[in-house]
């Protein structure tokens, strides 16, 4: 899932920092500064810790500067340090930098990070210290002459199992939205924390019954179990809420305490060590190697549930996320059900926008990485500006690729920051020492380096059918390997959420190697060479002049094919008139009188990199002139060779991943296979700069968006370049694959669709083909001039901003002065597909066709009649079934012979002639 779910920590400033469900944090731990030993900070920092260990807070003021650190503020500084009840505390140094007030060498500005532990809680504090050796030679003469606190995070817990209670338990029931657990017979035991019962593990014969109660979700739910509702039987589950939850959500009166069998007390004990670290869980790294919890948000839930049948599925609520509601299998990484409840539906609507997950929005990027394909390594240094949305922020929350180690991160306004890494997922928790108030703009330098794994087209990919032989593709042909990082790779520090912004990127990569990126190529790279080592290299950098929702590039072994330039200056550019994101803070719109296209490609796709250039060049202006307008400077063309055929297109450059001709595999049965277009791949790509660029999806409901308007725009083209003919086949195919696969989900599941099967296929039959046959039966409905003229007034609204289907359907209306509510409720949010039952009848100068339909679902249908006269030509006429019942008579102009109905494969409903 592109959104974790919401945990929650105490702060001293009561903001609350966003950790994802599920997941572990790391406290980081930068480099302390090369100091020559004997160190005398060392020395203090060491008494320091023995002080607070041994809760000896009467002579902490001895090791303060009485001349600097006196009354309230030493008193208040033993405070902030001192807890009565400390079992065990450590002082770590993070950073260090000379003090301007002191003499070189007698005087540190030192940032520390404090743990304080108790028998059943932990607190960790960040601070600033002044140190001055004010008597030379002396190490215990080192003394505090100012200390300030940064940040204080509390509310951290020690959990432990009660090994010395069980409870009896007969139909002991727990319920949460939509779910109910019952633990017919068995045993229960407590999770005990610092403020009282978190949490319940459970023994015994259990049954999970789950029921959603959104329809597209049950019927995901039939996919994945068979049935409307799941029923499980489980052996074992451990269940999660607030302690001021347990009491009104747990019903203990049906338990019987009883002293805890030694047997069952390890059994629970096993289902806790496993099963609790899963969610709620910060790992303090150096400061501790003990386990410690934070407590879920109040009115949440979790339960890791070991089933019989499915495996460990995991049930969750989670107020912080527009859809709370969720069933997640970990071990495959599916989410098999996930919609928001009704409370939550009331509280942000039918729609959603992804951008309200995040208090702040990055302004502009500057990224400068050294790339290693071979190695599948990264070096990188990016600076973001953010702007904060929310009221007051505390703490920024990045993504970032977990494997990638962040060394440093530092900000103009704060200087140095602590931050946190989130092991096993891509968050890193930047700590602020002041809240940043809402319009401020702060500006992060992070440092990071590791292994990155490339990243797949995955379902941008055709799928194989099966072999004949059981050789492997990798076998079958050696192709020329690239190191893509893209959108699903978090290689760069970035906003949880695709963020439109402007970027400057520079690249290294080894010598033999080429870049293409996210951006226009500034002139001329940069060719480097390190005298030492002897490695050379070369520097790539791209300028994102327009608003870009993510950042990729790709190195591999690349030679320049050509450049051409296609003339923009006869395309009626949409204005700023016209345009919402033409107002909007730090975003101007550009108009380019050319639009330069270059062609890189791999050593064996020259020649077809060459042969396809000027089509690109064709695509790209007849686009331009179907908008009105083309949204980014450059396009480069990127030919790369792989097992399979497919392609992926970020803001700028559009990679086509080309298949050897001598190749075994077979990939026709697929729903992107269209074999009489072999333009077909670079047409879809193309149209990505328009459809999912230039224009995003507010969430993942709106992927087709970007996915079903690439591709009736690709068909678009097919018509031009090779005729009707070509345009039906491709009509034929969206519709064939349409009825094959719609019982599998609504188009608005997006990347859902065929997660549970593990089929790329189904999404792409569904959000790709269904979704253009949806565009074009729109079209084919309020006609040509409004449909046109509806899609180029939603690209200038939401030209470099997220759009939904909501914002789709407003521009149609006003274009075509009609309510199109039912059209998009039926085609889009609806899985169902209608029956429409006609007759024809041919009279003398006339043919009356009639359609029926069921009058409890009525859809919005335009159905081709095709009238095929005595001297063999034919006549199309469009009919608009959208009603119970509809009859048309058409004129005739001859001896008609034959009726065909949806002879052009239009319409996506199944057809009975009465």
């Amino acid at each position: 899932m592109s959104n974790t779910l919401l945990d929650r920590i105490v702060l001293l400033t009561t903001v609350r920092i966003a950790l994802p469900l599920a997941l572990f944090v790391a406290c980081a731990t930068p480099a302390q500064a090369q100091t020559t030993e004997p160190d005398g900070v060392a020395t203090l920092l060491n008494r320091v810790e023995q002080l607070l260990q041994q809760n000896d807070r009467d002579t902490f003021p001895s090791l303060l500067s009485p001349s600097d650190v006196t009354g309230d503020v030493a008193e208040q500084a033993t405070d902030d340090l001192f807890s009565y009840e400390t079992t065990r505390a450590v002082v770590r140094e993070r950073d260090r930098e000379p003090l301007m007030s002191a003499l070189p060498g007698d005087g540190y500005r030192v940032i520390v990070e404090i743990l304080t532990e108790t028998a059943a809680r932990a607190r960790v504090m960040t601070a600033r210290f002044d140190l001055k050796r004010p008597h030379e030679g002396a190490l215990d003469s080192w003394r505090i002459v100012g200390l300030e606190r940064l940040t204080f995070v509390q509310g951290l817990y020690r959990l432990r199992i009660d090994s010395s209670t069980q409870f009896v338990a007969r139909e002991f029931t727990i319920q949460a939205q939509d779910v109910q657990f019952t633990l017919h017979t068995g045993y229960v035991f407590q999770v005990i924390s610092g403020e009282g019962v978190t949490g319940l593990v459970l023994l015994g014969r259990g049954e999970m019954r789950f029921s959603p109660a959104p329809q597209t979700e049950k019927g995901q739910l039939r996919i994945f179990a068979g049935s409307d509702t799941l029923t499980a039987l489980f052996g074992a589950a451990f269940v999660r809420v607030h302690p001021a939850d347990y009491e009104t959500r747990v019903n203990i009166s049906g338990l019987r305490p009883m002293p805890a069998d030694p047997r069952e007390a390890r059994r629970a004990q096993e289902v806790f060590a496993t099963e609790a670290p899963k969610s709620f869980n910060i790992d303090l790294h150096d400061l501790s190697r003990d386990t410690w919890y934070i407590f879920p948000t109040p009115g949440d839930f979790i339960a890791e549930v070991r089933t019989n049948k499915f495996g460990t599925l995991t049930y969750s609520r989670s107020n912080g996320n527009p859809e709370d509601v969720s069933l997640f299998d970990r071990a495959r990484r599916r989410a098999i059900s996930l919609y928001a409840s009704p409370s939550m539906l009331a509280r942000r609507g039918t729609y959603y926008n992804e951008d309200n997950l995040t208090g702040y929005d990055v302004l502009d990027y500057n990224i400068d990485a050294a790339v290693y394909p071979e190695r599948k390594f990264i070096e990188g240094t990016t600076r973001l500006t953010i702007r904060i949305r929310a009221e007051a922020v505390a703490t920024l929350t990045l993504r970032l690729a977990e494997p990638l180690a962040v060394s440093s991160v530092t900000s103009l306004e704060f200087g140095r920051l602590l931050f946190f890494r989130v092991r096993n997922d891509e968050s890193l928790i930047v700590n602020l020492p002041v809240s940043a108030q809402r319009g401020a703009v702060v500006t992060l330098t992070i440092a990071y380096s590791g292994r990155v794994q490339s990243q797949g087209l995955d379902r941008e990919t055709v799928a194989l059918e099966a072999q004949d032989d059981d050789t492997e593709p990798a076998r079958l042909f050696s192709s020329e390997p690239n190191f893509l990082l893209s959108s699903r790779s978090a290689w760069y520090p970035q906003n949880v959420v695709t963020d439109y912004a402007r970027a400057r990127i520079r690249v290294t990569v080894p010598e033999g190697y080429g870049c293409v990126g996210s951006g226009q190529l500034a002139p001329g790279d940069v060719l480097l060479r390190e005298a030492a080592s002897g490695v050379g290299g070369h520097a790539y950098v791209f300028n994102a002049n327009e608003p870009v929702r993510y950042f990729a590039i790709v190195a591999s072994k690349l030679a320049r094919v050509i450049d051409l330039t296609v003339d923009a200056r006869d395309l009626k550019i949409a204005t700023a008139a016209t345009s919402r994101s033409a107002g909007r803070p730090g975003v101007q719109m550009r108009r380019y009188d050319r639009v330069a296209v270059a062609v890189e490609a791999n050593p064996h796709q020259v020649d077809r990199g060459r042969e396809l250039a000027p089509t690109a060049a064709d695509i790209l202006r007849f686009y331009g002139t179907l908008m009105d307008d083309t949204p980014y400077e450059s396009l480069t063309v990127t030919m790369l060779e792989h097992e399979l055929p497919g392609g992926h297109s970020p803001a700028y450059f559009a990679i086509i991943n080309n298949a050897a001709p001598f190749s075994k595999l077979y990939w026709g049965n697929d729903p992107a296979a269209f074999s009489g277009i072999p333009e077909y791949f670079l047409a879809h790509e193309i149209a990505h700069q328009w459809w999912g660029q230039a224009v995003g999806w507010k969430n993942y409901h709106e992927q087709w968006l970007s996915e079903g308007f690439a591709q009736y725009f690709a068909a678009l083209y097919a018509q031009r370049a090779h005729g009707d003919a070509s345009f039906i086949t491709m009509l034929r195919q969206f519709r064939r694959w349409s009825l094959s696969e719609s019982d599998q989900g609504p188009i608005d599941l997006g990347y859902r669709l065929g997660l549970i099967q593990g089929q790329g296929r189904i999404f792409r039959a569904l959000v790709y083909n269904k979704g253009a046959s949806v565009l074009h039966m729109l079209r084919r409905l309020v006609g040509d001039e409004a449909f046109f003229n509806g899609l180029r007034r939603f690209y200038g609204e939401q030209k470099f901003q997220k759009a939904g289907t909501d914002d789709l359907q407003g521009a149609m209306e006003a274009a075509s002065g009609r309510s199109l509510d039912r059209f998009f409720t039926r085609w889009i949010h609806g899985a169902d597909l209608p029956v429409l039952h006609y007759r024809s009848t041919i009279r003398p100068g006339e043919v009356v066709v009639e359609f029926t339909q069921d009058s409890n679902a009525i859809f919005d249908v335009p159905v081709t009649v095709t009238l095929q006269y005595a001297d063999g030509h034919m006549q199309d006429v469009v009919v608009a079934v959208t009603d119970a019942r509809v009859e048309r008579h058409i004129p005739t102009t001859g001896t008609v012979r034959e009726v065909q109905i949806n002879r052009d494969s239009a319409s996506l409903a199944r057809f009975d002639e009465i």
